[in-house]
């Protein structure tokens, strides 16, 4: 089946409905009369002006809730980065990082559907005890088995629903290993003051008397002339920054600090309706929630639901204010609850990083949802962003910079543009089912499963937006030094953070690296010490990179290589296999993402020979290849990760092949056109347009070119406020 994947609903068929935004038109693209022949219509109705950047943005509203982690909510759901990770963490136990220790076994992350969970520790000693200098196995043996719990589509009915109609960022982390203030500090400040100028270090629940006196982001904001204003009730949970904060503690009632950051309403979303309606919304909100609504357990996800709901629905009260505002969902961090995927953490020395010898952060993965007509669609975006983000977003929209942010930050984390496109908005409503609140006095304990099983996610695919990473590493050993050396590239646009585990033969580690942008780094281990020299190390990416290395270095020492290189524009990976021996050497790569996909490479002694994978017309750009030899059975070298190429491409456990033959004519919106495509064995057939319905038909006179799958493809450019196609035999 053909799928249209720049399409709201990349389903096609009879009485569909596609929806697209170019410029000040929108453009209503609907299938008047279903199969291969049916025709094909469009219209356009008037719009605000927009420029097609980030300044179409005339609001942002934040909303973060409290206390979830990324795979407790979204582990289950199909495609993100959750319970089927193929690039999972490995511990030295040979288990993945889901078998979490315990005891004297393992335990899995279970199902509950229980709404009124117990609050797990999430305290600063108690997360970097969970963290263990990286090694991210203490969830179960400190927090004990329910710190695992986990809930799925028909427990979040609201939330899946969301992120299926928006765009949920699976790589996003909170920005403290650490509890709820240190959190939303970074969310309003950037900082939590690590130096102690201003009453810092924040790495808990507690502030000064007098408050704290750093500069936060609506002050600055406040200075600059761009409207602001935090929503709270007299109940805000203590949640609301600015109650930390010398300024707003002496502010007067009247001022704007005070009318802004600490004034209350009688109800929030009624007081977000009437600004809405009225147009008065400012240009940044903050919407600090009431206790019972926050989704902080014991309170329910339930109520979190209902009140979401609620706020989008005041959002969009006023077409034209929806229409231009962007609302950010996240949490502030996880609550102790588990998420499998290790935060980067900076190298030792990152200025502004570090308070007592431990990293600040990043924090766990929690999740992040962005509503708005530039994020329509089902997406994910898989960047590394953090609290900072936010702000960063904050700043490229309205030209407002945030000194407090650590220079660290501003190279590790995204400022969460790559998951819109600006270009292309899409303003239609979804359809999102509603959710009733459940009221929870207290946590109920919830007994974990006696017969585990691994958790896996729903099938189906999602749209992923393009990331700036080209991530790669190889590596070589020093014979006569006994130094086994890893060398990280990076052939992106965006600094890479990359992670080395010890998988076996030593206790030490992991050892963290920040690569710039068109830059590489090294390491090296001394193998010598491990008595016959064994090693096995792992090195992770984002977006499920993975190198993993294994051999001896006593055997054959640097005689049996394996390299990679990568090559974006065919979207290839080429395996280049050396055999320095005096003999032939045979080589096994098995792509896993084939059935019976290994394949054996004899390779003459003193050479070389090379195996190019074009995995982005293959496989939408993801790999995972293992290469074994038989001339040395320690040896293994897997290479896991994806090529970007700039484009929209497919996440899903199981995916379509790259592109089909289409069965029907189809349209898209691209860079201002209408894209017809239909099946290139219609070559008896017309393409036909008409300005209106009933039609008075004419020959779109364009000859058609073939895309790779032998697909007619005609583009025209819109030229009327109306259109309708059909191919006519």
């Amino acid at each position: 089946m053909h799928q249209e994947y720049s399409l709201d609903n990349p389903h096609p068929g009879a009485n569909l409905s596609y929806d697209f935004m170019k410029s000040c038109a929108q453009l209503r693209l609907r299938r008047v009369l279903g199969g291969a022949l049916g025709i094909l219509g469009w219209a356009a109705t008037n719009v605000p002006a927009a420029t097609g950047t980030i300044q179409d943005v005339q609001h942002v509203a934040i909303l973060a809730l409290e206390n979830r982690s990324f795979d407790h909510y979204f582990g289950a759901m199909k495609a993100v980065r959750g319970f089927d990770d193929r690039t999972a963490l490995l511990l030295p136990t040979g288990n993945s990082i889901f078998a979490q220790p315990y005891g004297s076994g393992v335990r899995l992350p279970f199902h509950t559907t229980e709404q009124c969970l117990v609050d797990e520790e999430h305290s600063w000693p108690g997360q970097h005890t969970v963290w263990n200098l990286g090694k991210w196995d203490q969830w179960a043996a400190f927090n004990g088995p329910n710190a695992l719990e986990y809930y799925t589509r028909d427990d979040l009915p609201f939330h899946y629903a969301l992120a299926d109609a928006y765009t949920i960022c699976d790589n996003y982390f909170c920005s403290v290993i650490g509890p709820t203030w240190p959190n939303r500090a970074y969310l309003m400040t950037g900082t939590i003051d690590p130096s102690g100028t201003g009453g810092g270090p924040m790495i808990d629940n507690t502030a000064p008397t007098a408050g704290y006196t750093w500069t936060t982001y609506p002050e600055r904001l406040q200075t600059n002339g761009v409207s602001w204003k935090v929503y709270q009730e007299a109940d805000n949970y203590g949640c609301n920054v600015l109650e930390w904060f010398a300024p707003f503690i002496s502010a007067a009632p009247g001022s704007p600090l005070h009318n802004r950051g600490m004034a209350r309403v009688t109800n929030l979303v009624t007081a977000l309706r009437t600004d809405v309606t009225n147009a008065t919304l400012p240009q940044v909100s903050w919407i600090v929630l009431p206790s019972s609504f926050t989704e902080h357990p014991p309170y329910s996800a339930a109520s979190g639901q209902f009140i979401t709901k609620q706020i989008l629905e005041a959002l969009a009260a006023n077409p034209t204010v929806f229409h231009s505002t962007v609302l950010i969902i996240t949490y502030d961090e996880n609550g102790g609850f588990f998420n499998h995927v290790p935060p980067p953490t900076p190298p030792p020395g990152t200025p502004d990083e570090f308070v007592g010898g431990q990293p600040i952060g990043l924090g766990s993965r929690v999740p992040l949802i962005l509503v708005s007509p530039w994020t329509r669609g089902g997406y994910v975006c898989s960047e590394v962003f953090d609290h900072t983000s936010i702000i960063r977003f904050l700043e490229k929209w309205t030209g407002v910079a945030e000194p407090n942010i650590s220079a660290w930050r501003r190279q590790l984390c995204g400022d969460l543009t790559a998951a819109f496109d600006f270009a292309n908005p899409s303003t239609n409503y979804p359809s999102l089912p509603a959710v009733a609140p459940i009221t929870c006095a207290v946590g109920h304990p919830v007994t974990p499963p006696a017969i585990q099983s691994m958790p896996t996610q729903e099938g189906g695919i999602k749209l992923a937006r393009p990331l700036p990473y080209q991530p790669n590493a190889n590596s070589d050993t020093d014979c006569a030094t006994g130094q086994f050396r890893i060398t990280m590239t990076n052939a992106g646009t965006a600094a890479l953070h990359f992670a080395i585990y010890a998988n076996a033969f030593r206790l030490d580690g992991p050892w963290q690296y920040d690569v710039a942008p068109g830059g590489s780094g090294g390491t090296h281990f001394q193998i010598a010490t491990n008595g016959s020299g064994p090693y096995d190390f792992s090195c992770y990416g984002p977006n499920g990179f993975l190198r993993r290395f294994a051999g001896n270095g006593h055997s054959n020492c640097n005689q049996l290589e394996v390299t990679s290189t990568i090559d974006p524009p065919p979207g290839s990976i080429a395996v280049v296999m050396k055999n320095a021996t005096a003999g032939a050497a045979t080589f096994t790569i098995t792509n896993s993402y084939v059935t019976n996909g290994a394949a054996s490479f004899i390779v003459p002694a003193d050479s070389t020979a090379m195996n190019a994978y074009p995995v982005l017309a293959d496989n939408h750009g993801w790999y995972d290849l293992t290469v074994t030899t038989d001339d040395d059975p320690a040896f293994l070298r897997r290479l896991a990760g994806h090529i970007e190429n700039g484009s929209v491409t497919l996440l899903g456990r199981e995916l379509p092949p790259s592109g089909s033959h289409v069965t029907e004519l189809s349209a898209s919106l691209r860079a201002g056109n209408i894209v017809l495509t239909y099946p290139g064995s219609f070559t008896n057939h017309t393409l036909q347009s008409s300005p209106s319905l009933p039609a008075s038909w004419t020959p779109v006179g364009i000859t058609p070119t073939n895309d790779f799958y032998s697909n007619n493809v005609v583009t025209l450019p819109i030229t009327t406020n109306s259109m309708y196609f059909r191919l006519q035999p």
